[in-house]
């Protein structure tokens, strides 16, 4: 169930990017060719004035089709017949969208607030939560020694003052991991190495109280743009480090990462799953920024140069930079996605 709802809400990410597009070119009066929720083969299309509305069997986001966008025809609603900045907007506008969208799936999570929960940060190898099969991302829902019973949510400092009052006693621990939950027996150790704990684990409190609404707009246009700076250093910083370290390039996820990434962060609450979903559209739109062949960016910095030149760039220099980009992103994203089935098996 929870991976359904992950796939849903990446597809509306790609879904409002394409939107954004969609909408500025019908502002402008270019005609749009097409409008695909999914991605072909078709299953049904109904076309409503000039444009073509398609529901496709690939549930993957979706795509716009727009008049003139690969062409030099320069007739009356055509993209190519546009001035540069009007060209420029329509490119843009499926990055501004994922912003706007950022902003208000972060505002509605400070105002719906996120559940409390114990989250288990780290297991110590060798350590008695390790020993017991407790793992990284697990939440402990309640705890019990004897007659002493702490229930969810527990807090960290309570379960800490529990684990080193009982030492050596019986724990018996009620563990949620993705959809399951289940129970463990475990003993803390008397004399642990320093710094380790009796348990072996590293705790954290998650979750928050609702905002007014009000301040919750506030909140979530102060971290769309603390987001959009820290994506944007984070991207530059990989690049760099790209250059002289590729091994760096293990460090990233693709599709399947994010699928599994998002299933946990959905199965502490969808307010968390919200929230992963918020960062990734942000991120989506910091990424479709970069200057690349086949992204918008890459289209911008053409028209840029089209600007600059005073005539536009042929359409076959076009296609052919377009093209290389989109294979070269390709090859990246398989080996991006074999990385991720390779963890995941692992």
């Amino acid at each position: 169930m929870i991976i359904l709802v992950v796939v849903i809400s990446l597809s509306v990410l790609i879904l409002v990017h394409e939107f954004g597009h969609f909408a500025s070119a019908k502002i402008f009066g270019v005609k749009v060719e097409e409008f695909g929720l999914g991605f072909p083969p078709r299953l049904f299309a109904k076309k409503f004035g000039e444009t073509l509305y398609s529901l496709n069997l690939l549930p993957f986001g979706g795509f716009v089709k727009i008049f003139g966008e690969d062409s030099d025809e320069r007739t009356p609603k055509s993209f190519s017949a546009e001035p540069v900045w009007r060209r420029s907007v329509i490119i843009l506008a499926g990055v501004f969208m994922n912003v706007v969208l950022g902003w208000l799936v972060f505002s509605a999570v400070f105002f719906a607030g996120a559940p409390s929960h114990l989250f288990i940060a780290q297991v110590l190898p060798d350590s008695p939560a390790y020993e017991a099969g407790l793992k990284e991302g697990d939440i402990v829902l309640t705890a019990k020694s004897g007659e002493v019973v702490l229930d969810d949510p527990v807090p960290s400092g309570e379960f800490i003052g529990l684990v080193n009052a009982v030492s050596a006693e019986t724990l018996e621990l009620e563990i949620m991991r993705g959809e399951d939950v289940f129970g463990v027996s475990l003993k803390g150790r008397e004399n642990p190495p320093e710094g380790q704990g009796p348990l072996g684990v590293s705790l954290v409190d998650v979750g928050f109280a609702g905002e007014s609404f009000g301040k919750s707009f506030v909140k979530g246009f102060q971290i769309t743009v603390s987001t959009l700076k820290l994506v944007a250093v984070s991207f530059v910083d990989f690049f760099l480090k790209l250059v002289v370290q590729p091994g760096v390039l293990e460090t990233v996820a693709g599709p399947v990462g994010i699928v599994a990434l998002a299933s946990q962060a959905g199965s502490l609450g969808f307010v968390y799953l919200f929230e992963l979903m918020a960062f990734i559209s942000v991120n989506l739109a910091v990424l479709n920024l970069i200057p690349f062949p086949a992204l918008d960016g890459g289209r911008f910095l053409l028209l840029i140069i089209e600007k600059i030149r005073m005539k536009p760039i042929s359409r076959k220099v076009q296609t052919a930079i377009n093209a290389f980009g989109f294979v070269l992103l390709l090859v990246l994203m398989v080996l991006i996605t074999i990385q991720d089935v390779g963890r995941l098996i692992d």
